[in-house]
């Protein structure tokens, strides 16, 4: 495929050199690093990560969130890309025009999914969040999130490391690292939580389950993006249905409308159960490409990617294999 380079902001830097020879690899260590900084006083203090009546998060992880992974996105675009890749970047956040079908994908698959298979598990009761009386309380649910996770995070996972990490390894593989990256991008805000009680096994569970759901969730991400021309919106809404809801069935469990067994199911392996058939459905359906035709040698691909990653992924793409790039940009 031709991908024209974008002319990005020129400067004898040598880190900016650097970032843009290796711009995925800049991308994950700056927002790691960004963003664990921003949260260090919260984990020093021993903050609530959530507050324990409303169930949304803390404020103050917001900064970390968004300057740590949107700032660090934006600024990777300016610097590998230029003005060009700053306008494509406010254009996948207000791409919409993707078909009803992707709408239902992003807003109901995995919270009714998970709460079908929490139903199934025993918690006949679960299904009660859907009916009309339950459902009022369910805005003030998702938007207590929404500036957290899905429209900040979003920015950063798939705003800037999706195309460039399935265009390098490919949709399958680039989803796998990704989802780890992902998982473990919390890990520095949730791990004293999960071993705050001196249980050693129940924090290990608990990272081994964030970490399958997390991942798992990162295919249906993709999948969704390579079908919707990488619409940012998309996946953040695809986000917040999932963040939202599981604040949603807390609120719900907290005032008695359904029980705390479902409750615990729908937030937790309910949902990762349903996230890992999905996974799996997905990868046997589109033989591990995940939809990347529909995406792949478009024009928007071509304009989400920097002329580094680009050159790095273009023999694979010359052979037209889904397998691994010859490049060495990381």
């Amino acid at each position: 495929m031709s991908v024209t380079p974008s002319s990005p902001t020129r400067d004898g830097s040598p880190a900016l050199a650097l970032v843009r020879r290796r711009p995925i690899t800049s991308f994950f260590v700056l927002a790691y690093a960004v963003t664990w900084l921003c949260w260090l006083p919260v984990v020093l203090t021993g903050a609530s990560v959530f507050d324990p009546d409303t169930f949304a998060p803390n404020p103050a992880i917001l900064p970390g969130i968004a300057i740590g992974v949107t700032g660090t996105a934006i600024f990777m675009i300016w610097a590998t890309e230029g003005r060009e890749g700053l306008r494509r970047y406010r254009e996948r956040l207000l791409t919409w025009r993707v078909g009803i079908q992707w709408w239902a994908v992003a807003i109901l698959l995995l919270p009714v999914g998970g709460m079908v298979v929490a139903t199934l598990l025993g918690a006949s009761d679960t299904l009660l969040a859907l009916t009309p009386s339950a459902l009022v309380l369910y805005p003030a649910a998702y938007f207590a999130h929404f500036f957290f996770g899905p429209l900040f995070e979003e920015s950063g996972w798939r705003g800037f490391a999706l195309p460039r990490m399935q265009y390098r390894f490919g949709p399958a593989r680039g989803s796998l690292y990704l989802g780890l990256l992902w998982s473990a991008w919390h890990f520095f805000l949730y791990v004293p939580t999960w071993f705050s009680a001196g249980d050693v096994g129940a924090g290990v569970q608990a990272l081994v389950i964030f970490t399958v759901l997390t991942t798992s969730m990162t295919f249906l991400f993709t999948w969704l993006s390579n079908h919707t021309g990488a619409s940012l919106l998309l996946v953040i809404l695809l986000h917040g249905s999932v963040d939202g809801t599981q604040t949603y069935m807390q609120r719900l469990g907290d005032q008695g409308v359904i029980s705390p067994e479902a409750t615990a199911l729908a937030d937790g392996l309910g949902l990762l159960i349903w996230a890992v058939i999905v996974m799996i459905v997905l990868l046997l359906a589109t033989r591990g490409k995940l939809g990347y035709a529909a995406y792949r040698d478009t024009p928007e691909e071509a304009r989400d990617l920097d002329p580094v990653t680009a050159a790095a992924g273009r023999g694979r793409h010359a052979g037209r294999h889904e397998g691994t790039s010859t490049g060495s940009s990381a």
